[in-house]
């Protein structure tokens, strides 16, 4: 399976870098540039071309498209966007600076109250783009709220692509040739149809097969767990690990979904639950929520799963506070299809009350051949377990040196502190990156 998804992995980055250098080397490919135009000229705008490109594949990348993001995972595919939209940025930047090094003349282009159209067109769109940068990665400094700030985000880049797009063609000289006027025409088309199922097609989709709340259960760590059940009496197949977005009490089209990892069995899709620990301004209203109540599920989403791994031979489970949800999807499957694999859990809590499921994980121990090893930070008095934070001597002490190797997976999810800590505690062990699988959820 690792090598059905490494050529998924070859194919999507080698499409990558044919849409983005395509506009680019049918530049360099066309017809030398006359003596009337500088090579410098040529050079800038092939910057703004490959930053445009780029700019115009994020559509894609933040689709949620399952079979784009199915040999990647949301995490990588996320942190991705975000890196490669600081490399569009720099780019584009890039673009009007060169003309300005080239011929100071071009400085009067940024008048936009007398430059001509062809002008205005760019310099909205490097406003917009500047505008989109500084609200991505300053919004928590801001204090803008997420859902104002997705909101946004989305009209504001979809401006910075179609006036960029428009300054090329109101341009002209770059798209005289049929040849890269196609090209330029097809990325339009592309970009409008991207955009169409992003924000008409997909939500639709949604909304055709709402979901209705059926039970509402209150969980130990201030967590609860609602249990859903397709309108139209459909399966959600997903792999035991992954997570949905889901909308409640809006629809799809408002851009307030919000991704929670999925805690029931892979092995019993036609209901899931979702387990959110009340910690935050949506997640205070999941206790609100009543039987009957619809909600639209996204999903399933994302890599964070044993059935990516089935060669493994032994399972190593680390989980902190509400992080435990992935992991007990995990179990609940494991126990449904009777797995023999041994699996360690090593489960973080504040305090033993907060144990989320430890009356259910103790049920399980019974069924399949697991061992789990708590760490409470706050233990009770006469608490024989281990105390404090998960430590590289605790792993260590739990982990015989049999089970350090490319036989262990080790899936890990909690507060992203305690992954960075016990990820390189794994390796200080001897795990390779390749065998060391998290979820984050930092999307933003």
């Amino acid at each position: 399976m690792r090598n059905q998804y490494k050529l998924k992995q070859i194919l999507w980055i080698s499409l990558f870098f044919l849409l983005v250098f395509t506009p680019i080397g049918v530049l360099i490919a066309g017809p030398a540039p006359s003596s009337s135009r500088s090579v410098w000229l040529d050079f800038s705008v092939g910057l703004g071309f490959v930053g445009l490109a780029l700019m115009a594949v994020q559509f894609a990348l933040t689709a949620r498209i399952k079979w784009l993001k199915e040999p990647f995972g949301s995490d990588l595919i996320y942190h991705f966007h975000r890196q490669i939209s600081i490399a569009a940025f720099f780019l584009i930047l890039a673009h009007p600076i060169s003309l300005f090094i080239l011929d100071a003349r071009y400085l009067r282009l940024l008048n936009i109250f007398s430059a001509p159209w062809r002008a205005r067109a760019g310099v909205f769109s490097v406003i917009l783009l500047i505008l989109v940068v500084i609200s991505s990665e300053y919004r928590k400094k801001m204090k803008i709220p997420y859902d104002l700030w997705k909101f946004w985000h989305g009209i504001l880049t979809t401006l910075v692509v179609a006036t960029a797009l428009l300054h090329i063609f109101l341009v002209g000289n770059y798209v005289s040739l049929p040849l890269t006027r196609m090209i330029w025409i097809v990325y339009s088309v592309s970009f409008i149809a991207l955009l169409s199922y992003t924000r008409i097609i997909y939500p639709l989709k949604l909304m055709r097969n709402p979901y209705e709340v059926i039970a509402l259960n209150e969980e130990r760590g201030d967590s609860w767990t609602i249990r859903l059940r397709s309108t139209k009496g459909r399966s959600l197949p997903f792999q035991p690990g992954q997570f949905a977005w889901i909308t409640a009490w809006k629809t799809p089209f408002s851009d307030s979904e919000h991704p929670f990892s999925i805690s029931s069995s892979a092995e019993r899709p036609e209901e899931i639950a979702l387990t959110i620990k009340d910690l935050g301004k949506f997640t205070s209203t999941i206790k609100q929520m009543q039987p009957g109540q619809k909600i639209y599920v996204d999903g399933a989403h994302g890599s964070f799963s044993i059935d990516r791994y089935p060669a493994a031979q032994k399972l190593v489970f680390i989980a902190g506070g509400i992080g435990i949800t992935p992991i007990m999807s995990m179990l609940r499957s494991m126990a449904d299809r009777g797995d023999k694999r041994p699996v360690k859990l090593f489960y973080n809590n504040r305090d033993w009350d907060s144990v989320t499921f430890r009356e259910e994980i103790a049920a399980i121990e019974k069924k399949i051949d697991l061992q789990v090893i708590y760490t409470l930070e706050i233990p009770p008095q006469a608490w024989d377990g281990e105390q404090g934070y998960l430590t590289e001597d605790i792993i260590r002490k739990y982990l015989p040196l049999n089970w350090i190797g490319q036989q262990t997976e080790i899936f890990m999810c909690g507060p992203q502190i305690m992954m960075e800590i016990v990820e390189r505690q794994c390796q200080n062990l001897g795990f390779n990156d390749k065998h060391i699988h998290y979820e984050l959820f930092n999307f933003v």
